[in-house]
């Protein structure tokens, strides 16, 4: 099953015409997503729904696909209550113009997920693909999508 999504997701990008982002732009999205991390990780979650757009969706991490601020809110609220505080780090990030377009990005990165309650411990790894929109002076995520990787073998 996630070998088909992984499958899909390269597929599609190989179909989509796209262009690197300026330098500027790919600082803002990388800014813009350590403090989505941050705010995730420390509960904040008018921060954390602020990276969106006010329809903004956050897809196959949750079981519940939250689409909305108010639904968006509810993610940093629950993060880590199951098993403990929760780190998320980004790593690989490249960016893309959607084509022609430069107020949209296609961003990819893997999220990786460890806990932090006692010795601490991996948990998962996601791949995510994201469309951004400018917005003001900065980036709003539209649509961010995850594939969540299985752990590794122990």
């Amino acid at each position: 099953m996630i070998e088909r999504a992984i499958a899909a997701v390269r597929r599609a990008e190989r179909e989509r015409r796209t262009m690197p982002v300026s330098a500027e732009d790919y600082v803002a999205v990388a800014d813009h997503y350590a403090r989505y991390n941050w705010a995730v990780d420390e509960g904040d979650a008018d921060g954390w729904a602020d990276c969106f757009t006010e329809d903004g969706e956050f897809n196959g991490a949750l079981p519940n696909n939250p689409k909305g601020r108010a639904q968006l809110r509810e993610v940093p609220l629950a993060s880590g209550k199951e098993n403990g505080p929760m780190r998320h780090m980004i790593q690989n990030l490249y960016c893309d113009y959607d084509g022609n377009d430069r107020d949209t990005i296609i961003a990819k990165f893997y999220n990786a997920v460890s806990y932090w309650e006692g010795e601490g411990k991996w948990f998962v790894c996601a791949l995510v693909t994201a469309r951004l929109i400018r917005s003001g002076n900065g980036w709003k995520i539209k649509q961010a999508n995850n594939v969540m990787l299985p752990k590794p073998a122990a």
